[in-house]
């Protein structure tokens, strides 16, 4: 069950309280601080449970380091900051998150092993039939594999086995073939040593230690251990062929002196090599396992799959590890991440939009950096598609629609403007018609990752920086960030919205050129034609206003995002954008 915010802090406060007591001590602390909230409680039982359970990759659980925070809207939101990297933030989503994996990879193993044991058993016991030596372990053979399938019966029907059941039948399935291994080997040096046969004898004796040096080696392979584990269980493995021929020598004297006859010896011991291989390999394996495990997360957050790349960064669908809550995640470039410039420009991005509010401006709800030192945010995901999507798929779309999403644009822009927010990258790929409580074609801003804040006092050498940077994407920047970007105001992004509806009228630009030099020039000494030229059924109340949004003089355009809001609300000549409109226009996307 998905946990809300609230019951998300209490459960990580009640686990921390009660992992760093004695277990003894876990039932009270659950009792006493969850009881009332049986949704925390539970989870709560649930992760210690796991917590006391044998894990296969985890480090024993350490004291978390308590999350810096950043305001938003006047609330509190955790900001994910390492001190320590061997220390993630919030311990217990980690170690579930790995327990689990570790489940799901230890019980698919087990099965491929126990099958794989099963169909060895059965091959040998068929080809046995035609061997003199057909009598030797049969009884054992059937047993041992009785014991195989009912391990892989168990594995297969029950998905929901524990970690630790999931142990007890890795225990089960190893101890059953080395059982078998050295129960057949000892009745076979046996009957070697009755019949005084000095080269079988020897042949079955190097035979049973390469048998165990490739049990020993498989299970370090294929149990995804650490390394302390796998050598807690391999080395002990070492002594057993030893002790198998001890044991045949004190039921039959005559074997020491049938060992005496191998005069090769055995200079190399195979199974003790075999286990420091092992044990290295399970190193190996469990440090790859935890980078990539690593790789797919970010503190609370998983990483699903990539869904988008721009200039600063990539953008990533993840899922908030307790809450269950989907999301976006955007990191800046691992190239970019030691340039502090970009790194100032994606911490602007953050801290700007974390100041919105507005249901049309894209909302954040983490910020934070990974042990690697890589920056990212996460934000709300949005089902849908941008409008430069919309318009390559289905071409330009009637004048109702257009008018729609510009109008929430600028019901955005408003408090954007209003908090000293410049966005200065308004164009049809940053605004994003999604579906929100049943509404279709419900308007997103996105990408404030140039947003300039006239609130913010500069240092000189900044401030002349940002003066001489051209900014935004030359197709839709206005005149005024082509020749002075320092003078970049609110009408500078009314003019992109002007561009960003030329677009979606007539599926192109409102100025076009050979290359991006010519398009800035452009915008200096060229008007554009109206889009009414590329496209049929422009109203002219609506191409008009468009017309003044992309006037080369600011003064111009419309005085504020408020007054163009109301100027496109009065565009009735248009229609209206309906409901059942947007509805039947996503309906036939999808059939």
């Amino acid at each position: 069950m998905a946990l809300n915010e609230q019951q998300y802090a209490k459960v990580k406060d009640v686990f921390s309280q009660a992992i760093a007591a004695p277990e003894s001590q876990w039932s009270a602390i659950v009792a006493a601080q969850a009881d009332q909230d049986p949704v925390v409680a539970d989870e709560v039982r649930s992760l210690l449970r796991h917590h006391r359970d044998v894990t296969l990759l985890d480090s024993p659980p350490q004291e978390s380091t308590e999350p810096t925070a950043i305001m938003r809207g006047g609330a509190v939101r955790q900001a994910i900051d390492f001190v320590d990297p061997e220390v993630p933030v919030d311990t217990f989503l980690v170690q579930r998150e790995i327990w689990e994996e570790n489940r799901q990879i230890l019980r698919r193993r087990l099965i491929v092993i126990a099958m794989v044991m099963s169909l060895f058993i059965a091959v040998s016991m068929i080809r046995l039939m035609t061997y003199h030596y057909a009598a030797v372990g049969y009884g054992v053979r059937v047993a041992a594999l009785l014991i195989s399938l009912g391990a892989a019966w168990v594995l297969h029907s029950d998905h929901k086995l524990s970690l630790r059941r999931l142990r007890i039948i890795e225990l089960v399935v190893m101890v059953n073939a080395g059982l078998l291994a050295s129960v057949i080997y000892l009745r076979m040096l046996l009957d070697a040593a009755i019949r005084q046969d000095v080269v079988m004898f020897v042949s079955i004796n190097n035979w049973h230690f390469f048998a165990w040096a490739l049990l020993i080696l498989i299970y370090g392979i294929f149990m995804p251990n650490n390394w302390q584990r796998a050598a807690a269980v391999v080395f002990p493995m070492v002594l057993v062929p030893n002790l198998t021929i001890w044991l045949a020598a004190w039921i039959d004297p005559q074997i020491p002196l049938l060992l005496a006859q191998d005069t090769f010896g055995k200079p190399i011991p195979e199974v003790f090599v075999a286990a420091c291989i092992a044990t290295y390999t399970a190193h190996l394996i469990h440090g790859a396992r935890l980078s990539a495990f690593q790789a797919r997360r970010l503190a609370q957050y998983k990483i699903k799959r990539l869904i988008g790349e721009g200039g600063m960064g990539r953008v990533y669908e993840a899922e908030h590890l307790l809450l269950k809550r989907s999301c976006a995640i955007k990191l800046i470039q691992p190239e970019r991440s030691v340039e502090g410039e970009a790194l100032q420009r994606f911490e602007r991005e953050v801290r700007a939009t974390a100041k919105l509010t507005h249901p049309h401006t894209i909302e954040v709800y983490d910020y934070g950096q990974t042990n690697e030192g890589v920056f990212f945010f996460a934000m709300e995901l949005l089902p849908g598609m941008n409008l430069r999507e919309m318009v390559k798929r289905t071409g330009p779309m009637p004048a109702p629609r257009a008018i729609h999403f510009l109008i929430e644009i600028c019901e955005a822009l408003q408090e954007a403007h209003k908090a000293g927010l410049i966005h200065r990258d308004i164009k049809p790929a940053n605004v994003f018609a999604s579906q929100r409580g049943g509404i279709e074609d419900y308007t997103k801003l996105l990408d404030f990752g140039v947003v300039r804040d006239a609130t913010l006092d500069l240092d000189p050498h900044t401030a002349a920086v940002e003066a001489q940077r051209i900014t935004g994407t030359p197709d839709y920047m206005s005149p005024e960030q082509v020749a002075t970007p320092s003078l970049v105001g609110p009408p500078s992004d009314l003019y992109s919205i002007g561009a960003v509806g030329y677009y979606l009228l007539t599926g192109r630009p409102p100025l076009t050129g050979g290359s991006l030099q010519e398009v800035m020039r452009a915008k200096l000494t060229q008007t554009p034609e109206p889009p009414s030229t590329h496209a049929a059924d422009v109203p002219a109340d609506f191409e008009a206003i468009l017309m003044r949004c992309l006037s080369t003089n600011p003064g111009g355009r419309p005085g504020s995002a408020a007054e163009l809001l109301n100027e496109l609300r009065s565009c009735e000549s248009a229609g209206r954008w309906s409901e059942e409109d947007a509805s039947a226009w996503w309906t036939a996307q999808t059939d």
